[in-house]
């Protein structure tokens, strides 16, 4: 029978973390300050980019639950929108 270990292990990445923070840098410009996010770039060098239909608060939670997280739970993304 097949172990256990690398499935749980594939489970335990593609759900998203419940715990610890993330920081989100939003750069805005004037006269642009209400701008919506539409990509995201995470610390690790990840890159998500916001979906069709999809709204700005579904963006950040999923890429917020995909991102990589330092060892204190913390992880951080940018916005490269402007």
């Amino acid at each position: 029978m097949p172990s256990l270990e690398p499935r749980i292990a594939a489970l335990e990445k593609a759900s998203p973390a419940t715990e610890g923070r993330v920081i989100i840098r939003r750069f805005v410009s004037p006269g642009h300050l209400d701008a919506e996010i539409h990509r995201l770039r995470g610390d690790g060098g990840e890159l998500w980019t916001r979906q069709p239909g999809e709204t700005e608060q579904a963006f950040i939670d999923r890429a917020s639950g995909e991102v990589k997280r330092n060892e204190w739970g913390i992880g951080c993304l940018a916005s490269e929108d402007v």
